[in-house]
């Protein structure tokens, strides 16, 4: 069962992945790959999450509210691209357009945590500012 927290989580890794993904432009050595994730980063692990939180009727994380599908179906192709070290299909603009659709998913993500609290009645745990991903 996924929650908010692990979706969140693996917005989190996914942006050290492609951040390091970045970086490989400067420095081939450098491939996100080397590294030790928690989460499997790719295109299809997202869905998987989305989908499982769409079958608990989690109506917090409506992610086409944040993004296109287009944007999603792009974001997941370039993520399972470097996932697969398929550097031919990438550049650095590239992975900056995948960074720029994580960030809207992560605000997505932190606008409907808000929104669910404030729905329920529930206090905010944690101010304004420590709310942003």
């Amino acid at each position: 069962m996924y929650h908010l927290y692990e979706v969140r989580d693996w917005i989190y890794e996914c942006e050290r992945f492609l951040f390091l993904a970045e970086v490989h432009f400067v420095d081939e050595n450098v491939s996100p790959l080397c590294h030790k994730f928690c989460h499997v980063l790719t295109g299809s692990k997202l869905e998987e999450m989305l989908d499982l939180l769409s079958e608990q009727n989690c109506s917090c994380l409506n992610v086409h509210s944040c993004i296109t599908t287009k944007e999603l179906d792009l974001f997941k192709c370039i993520v399972d691209s470097v996932s697969f070290e398929r550097w031919n299909e990438l550049s650095t603009e590239v992975i900056i357009e995948a960074q720029r659709i994580l960030h809207n998913i992560a605000r997505g993500l932190r606008n409907d945590i808000e929104r669910m609290y404030k729905e329920r009645g529930y206090p905010l745990l944690c101010s304004d500012a420590e709310l942003y991903l």
